[in-house]
This record gives structure tokens, sequence and C-alpha cells, in this order.
């Protein structure tokens, strides 16, 4: 079983609750072929990964909304990096590269799902360099 820190859960729970915060109901392609406003601020890339990330990030930093304010200035910096880099990762843009990537580390690794041995692959991955610095 994976077992990830308490700031991996916070993040990966508000990232997923937030991913499609303020969403207007239309696509990247549409943003940047119609040069929308969005499109413009995001230089036409993860149009609307980048608004939600930001609108929600700024609605969760209101005081009102702050679950972070007790946390070290360094663990608010990785929640942040780690809740944009999870939100930007939903952009189906990078969908291939993203699963080549796992494919690849669980080939290298030898994982299979009869063996059950997933915390292999999030146990090297807590190791790395910080996986979703934006």
């Amino acid at each position: 079983m994976a077992e990830l820190a308490y700031l991996d859960l916070v993040s990966a729970v508000t990232a997923a609750a937030c991913h499609d915060y303020d969403h207007d109901g239309f696509n990247n392609g549409y943003h940047v072929n119609f040069m929308t406003n969005r499109a413009l601020r995001y230089h036409d890339k993860a149009v609307q990964e980048n608004w939600h990330a930001s609108k929600a990030m700024k609605m969760l930093l209101k005081p009102e909304n702050n679950f972070s304010e007790a946390f070290s200035a360094e663990a608010k910096l990785v929640m942040r990096r780690r809740f944009i880099g999870m939100i930007l990762a939903t952009d189906m843009a990078d969908h291939m590269s993203h699963s080549n990537m796992i494919e690849f580390k669980i080939q290298s690794k030898e994982i299979t799902r009869e063996q059950n041995n997933g915390q292999l692959f999030v146990a090297e991955a807590a190791n790395e360099k910080e996986k979703f610095e934006s």
C-alpha cells in the first residue's frame, strides 16, 4: 500500500476538489482559437488548467478559506507547488507523455498487479526531486 505524507494528501485532495474551479464550459482549444483573455494571459499553454489553479488558489487564500495558515512557510510553498502541478497535470495535451513516463517506470521496476507492489513506484517518486514543481 502506498503511504503518502500529510502534505501530499492535503495537496492531492485540495487539487482534486479545485481542478475545474470556475470552469466556463469551454475547452483550451476554444480559448486558443478565439484568443480569449484567458488564452492571452497564459500564452495558449494549459489555459483552463492555469485558470483553475490561479482562481482556486486566490479563493483558498482568503482568510475565511485559508486552512493552511498553521503550516510553516516552507510547507505552504510545497503545498502550493504540488497543488498547481497536480491541476496542470490534468491538461490532456500532456496526457500521453505522462502515461508513457508511468508505463516506462512500471516496466523498468517490473511492477505487476499480481505482486501488488505499486509502493515501489510511489517510494521512488518520494525520494526524487519535487515531481510537481512548476
